[in-house]
């Protein structure tokens, strides 16, 4: 048999996965005419139907590379300490290309995590070197007939060490402190602890320190940072020159970092920040707000590109604050894609990464009655695990209505269900196109002001 690559080389391997690129498995395997040759590696050596959500990854582990999938702890490519995954994508709309869900790491056991400390981890020998094959999802093709767009290799520790390691010890102190039950995606910023299990009951674990059950968990790359992965390795690929650019130095705290942009404008007003940073005020500009908060730490709309940005999916949000200590409005998020929302899981959603992202907070506070808005402080929180379910409910709810073509009937902020739906339309022209084929205007989630003043204000401003 013909030896298609060297299974202790790391450089054959990745070389022999980028023939796949803007191909299928199945046209590669027919060119090569090695199909039938890489299966008698097996001892069973027919061709099987392969369904459910790792049908792809299954396929290209046994139909290319010739292994059978197992649930071994060493790296996919032992010899090479190599660890293969396939990530799916999806064309929006718009024609964007954008990962379609979050990539699902190794699982762990909170006994065995708790022993651990991060040089010495299975996490980092398992996956510090991941050969990432992106491929287009097509629901109603088999594995061997979607395309793939790239495959590479992401070293997730030479990359981003720094987060990587904070974001494994923030779940870790969790288990430490017998919180297991309490980890949340929005906990960490490109390393989440995601839920495994046929049902919840059934993956519910013993924990250290703590007599309360906790749902099994797996480490993965969250969907903004594995989005982040995908745009890198496509530009790596096309040549193109890096855009972004790095806020933070090599071993600095996110958190801090942005404290330390904003403390020379804490308690100013917002015509003198205006000022300090070169740009005219308009008082009649809605987005005054929301604009100078971001320049301040390089957001603006021509700067976008910052990487822990970007691969972290944070959510800058700025709030207004009257005398008195009441918000003014509720927290909008992106505009919803009619079409792209009815075929969407919850998990793999734009507003589930949203909401399980953690939000910056820059606060304006007016100084009295009819006063000026100054930046009063920068609050960073995340919203609370318990009230996902509730959040999920509306966005089931919305999704199901979209999907009976009723656009007049969502959720509303009345219900007090921490989320709602409503327009986000410049005007009654801007509009969107439906999965029935009609148009309608642009909606968007809103986090309901009353939720946000209760449980971020409130504890600021109690007296």
């Amino acid at each position: 048999m013909k030896k298609v690559y060297d299974d202790s080389d790391l450089k054959s391997i990745i070389s022999y996965a980028q023939r796949l690129e803007n191909k299928t498995i199945d046209e590669v395997n027919f060119e090569q005419k090695t199909y039938g040759a890489i299966l008698t590696n097996h001892s069973d050596s027919r061709i099987v139907e392969f369904k459910g959500k790792g049908a792809f990854g299954n396929y290209l582990e046994t139909a290319y590379f010739g292994k059978k999938p197992d649930n071994k702890s060493q790296a996919d490519f032992s010899k090479s300490n190599l660890e293969l995954k396939a990530s799916p994508l999806k064309i929006l709309s718009n024609y964007e290309v954008k990962v379609k869900e979050r990539l699902v790491l190794n699982h762990f056991t909170f006994n065995d995590l708790d022993k651990e400390v991060f040089d010495s981890s299975h996490f980092k020998e398992k996956n510090q070197n991941i050969l990432i094959v992106f491929y287009f999802y097509d629901k109603n093709s088999s594995p061997g007939k979607m395309k793939v767009s790239i495959a590479d290799l992401w070293q997730c520790i030479k990359e981003d060490e720094f987060q990587i390691r904070q974001d494994w010890q923030t779940i870790v102190n969790k288990i430490h402190d017998g919180k297991a039950h309490e980890i949340s995606e929005g906990d960490t910023l490109y390393l989440g602890a995601c839920t495994k299990g046929v049902t919840k009951e059934s993956s519910m674990q013993v924990q250290p320190h703590s007599e309360v059950r906790a749902a099994g968990r797996a480490f993965c790359f969250k969907l903004g940072y594995i989005n982040h992965i995908y745009q890198i390795l496509l530009q790596r690929r096309e040549h193109r020159k890096e855009m972004e650019t790095r806020l933070l130095g090599k071993n600095e705290d996110f958190e801090k970092k942005i404290n330390f942009l904003y403390a020379p404008y804490l308690k100013l007003p917002i015509r003198k920040i205006y000022k300090m940073r070169g740009k005219i005020y308009n008082p009649n500009n809605k987005s005054r707000f929301a604009q100078i908060a971001r320049d301040i730490i390089g957001l603006n709309k021509s700067e976008t590109n910052l990487y822990e940005f970007n691969a972290s999916g944070i959510q800058v949000k700025t709030i207004r604050v009257e005398y008195d200590g009441k918000m003014t409005e509720s927290l909008s998020f992106k505009t919803i894609d009619f079409c792209e929302i009815v075929d969407e899981e919850w998990e793999e959603s734009y507003f589930y990464s949203a909401v399980t992202s953690k939000f910056i907070f820059v606060i304006f506070k007016q100084d009295s009655k009819e006063g000026e808005y100054f930046l009063d402080r920068v609050v960073f929180w995340q919203i609370p695990k318990s009230d996902y379910d509730i959040i999920k409910s509306v966005w089931l709810e919305t999704r199901e209505k979209i999907r009976q073509g009723d656009y007049k009937n969502f959720v509303k902020i009345r219900e007090n269900r921490i989320a709602h739906v409503r327009p986000h339309a410049k005007d009654s022209r801007d509009l969107s196109i439906t999965p029935q084929g009609t148009f309608e205007k642009k909606k968007c989630f809103w986090i309901n002001q009353r939720y946000i003043q209760e449980n971020v204000l409130n504890p600021i401003y109690r007296k």
